[in-house]
């Protein structure tokens, strides 16, 4: 009975050493890719950054706030390198804040490749996150990060003061620990999809138009989102990941939500 125990102890630490390193590891890539448009210095057609800027004027007069700025990159994060697929990693566009300016960033293929009137639904999206980002408080915006650190300095704490103290309780301490930090980052992904969802709910509320909207996640699902592996392991995994660690819900679950949004709360 009591190897039986150590061996299903030793298995849920290492599942959780795992499933902590892999949810850090899907944090970080995260925010690296946020930094890395400035790796694509190639010069983009002034035409693309007048039709971006252009786009996010006409959904901000909807709303009558001022436009942010604007930008347009080859692409954003590292390239796919699939021909078939000319888009990189960080997506179809993304709204940086830097020295509390916004800069709404735009990939070229978003603006090569979709209507005017897809493209307005993406700026809008995108304006979305600007406006609840002015509208929240510092505390907000990064009480998670504060919380999340102050969590593992206290588990790692309490790991080392039984590894004195009581030496039997260490593993306790440090499975429990892990345990709540991917708890904590399950949490954050958890808010960063429904800030997603909430994003796309104001888009399609100033835009009225469904189907742009649909072109936009047409786009996404074809061009960006990642397509399952072939082996059967590697589609559990790649599923896994999609289930527990993507900040963005899949296209069509968004599409659904905002057509029931369209549907259920009609504009007045």
């Amino acid at each position: 009975m009591t190897s039986a125990l150590l061996v299903i102890v030793a298995i849920a630490y290492l599942a959780g050493a795992f499933l902590v390193v892999t949810a850090l590891a899907k944090v970080l890539g995260a925010w690296a890719t946020s930094w890395r448009t400035r790796r694509h210095p190639e010069p983009v057609d002034a035409g693309l950054q007048h039709q971006a800027a252009a786009a996010m004027a006409a959904v901000a007069a909807l709303v009558n706030v001022t436009p942010p700025a604007t930008d347009v990159v080859a692409y954003l994060g590292a390239p796919t390198g699939d021909d078939a697929r000319p888009v990189g990693d960080g997506g179809l566009a993304v709204t940086r804040f830097r020295a509390g300016r916004p800069t709404v960033v735009f990939a070229q293929a978003a603006l090569t490749g979709l209507s005017p009137a897809a493209v307005q639904s993406l700026a809008a999206h995108e304006l979305a996150h600007v406006i609840r980002r002015e509208r929240s408080s510092a505390a907000a915006r990064y009480g998670w990060l504060v919380g999340y650190l102050a969590l593992v300095l206290a588990g790692a704490a309490l790991t080392v003061a039984a590894l004195v103290a009581a030496p039997r309780l260490a593993g306790p301490a440090l499975l429990a620990t892990m345990s709540a930090a991917v708890a904590f980052l399950a949490l954050q992904v958890a808010f960063d999809r429904r800030e997603e969802i909430a994003a796309d709910r104001f888009a399609v509320d100033l835009t009225r138009d469904l189907e742009a909207a649909a072109e936009l996640m047409r786009f996404y699902e074809t061009y960006v989102a990642k397509p399952l592996p072939a082996g059967a392991l590697a589609r559990v995994w790649a599923q896994l990941e999609l289930r527990w660690f993507a900040t963005h819900p899949d296209p069509r679950a968004r599409l659904a939500a905002m057509r029931r949004h369209l549907v259920d709360e009609p504009s007045d």
